[in-house]
């Protein structure tokens, strides 16, 4: 319950008792930087189902610039091995994109898998990204694929997917201007291996990489998200010239020892989170190296 500005008493927290606002729908990339130069305390809107919760929490935007138009932000390429999402593209367009289907289709699998319906078809990539919570997947998704957020307009042209769970600090002091995100980009041409397993939802979800290193080795990114916890990065440096050479139990505890004290909670101790870390990562890994009898 809140108090209702004009004075009609107690009611509800929801949508209906927002003051009024000013709301900007631009056509073009250009015109919408132009108005967050202009309001650098406008709130971005996209898909908005995101926004419809903050209201209920209380925020009350005086500008909201609405980039539901900008049809450059629904842009998908696949270019020299850098696959390049828009962050206006909704997750239903993500989960059936011909480009990531073909590229990474264990990614367009994952993205298929999350949410609602209702949400599927109106949240986007740059809102499920920029709301920074917990209970969000496509953060822990796209950072064990090693995604880079890119921005145009402001103080920075590039962030990791990852950098999302540092400080707030880093977000709302330092980086000075973001700008507009505009796609996010995952380098492909070094990726043997993506795979998502979500069965323990809410209590982890992982998701895990397998890279070919420039010199030698394999790389095995993994990234352990829940509901209640930031989301953890996890990695591994293996000697391995072949990703059937890993050894999924073994690489599964490794990764899971990662984890810090911090990640246990009331929904599960240190050493449970590990445990359950390490088996998923283990049952990612025999899948990826085509030894079920491992997971």
């Amino acid at each position: 319950m809140r108090g209702q500005k004009l004075g009609a008493g107690l009611i509800a927290q929801s949508q209906s008792a927002l003051p009024p606002f000013i709301l900007h729908r631009p056509t073009s990339l250009g015109e919408a930087v132009a108005l967050t130069r202009q309001h650098p305390e406008a709130v971005i809107a996209a898909g908005c189902s995101d926004l419809v919760a903050q209201f209920r929490e209380g925020l009350e935007p005086e500008v909201l610039v609405s980039v539901q138009r900008i049809t450059e932000l629904r842009a998908i390429s696949n270019n020299s091995g850098v696959l390049s999402i828009g962050s206006g593209v909704s997750h239903a367009e993500g989960s059936r994109s011909p480009e990531i289907v073909s590229t990474v289709p264990a990614l367009a699998a994952a993205w298929g898998s999350i949410a609602t319906v209702r949400i599927r078809y109106r949240g986007t990539l740059g809102g499920n990204l920029l709301s920074r919570r917990y209970r969000y997947e496509m953060p822990v998704i796209l950072s064990a694929l090693g995604g880079q957020m890119q921005f145009h307009g402001g103080d920075i042209t590039a962030l990791p997917v990852s950098s999302l769970w540092e400080r707030d600090s880093l977000w709302d002091r330092s980086l000075g201007n973001v700008g507009i995100l505009t796609a996010v980009t995952v380098d492909t041409a070094s990726l043997l291996w993506f795979g998502y397993e979500r069965s323990m939802r809410p209590v982890s979800t992982v998701s895990l990489a397998v890279r070919k290193n420039p010199v030698a080795g394999l790389t095995v990114s993994a990234v352990c998200g829940s509901e209640y916890r930031q989301p953890f990065v996890l990695s591994h440096a293996a000697e391995a010239t072949d990703i059937t050479e890993l050894d999924p139990v073994s690489v599964g505890q490794v990764l899971a020892a990662q984890l810090p004290d911090e990640a246990g909670d009331y929904a599960g101790s240190i050493d449970y989170r590990r445990h359950l870390v390490g088996v998923l990562c283990g049952r990612l890994l025999a899948e990826a190296t085509g030894n079920q009898r491992k997971g």
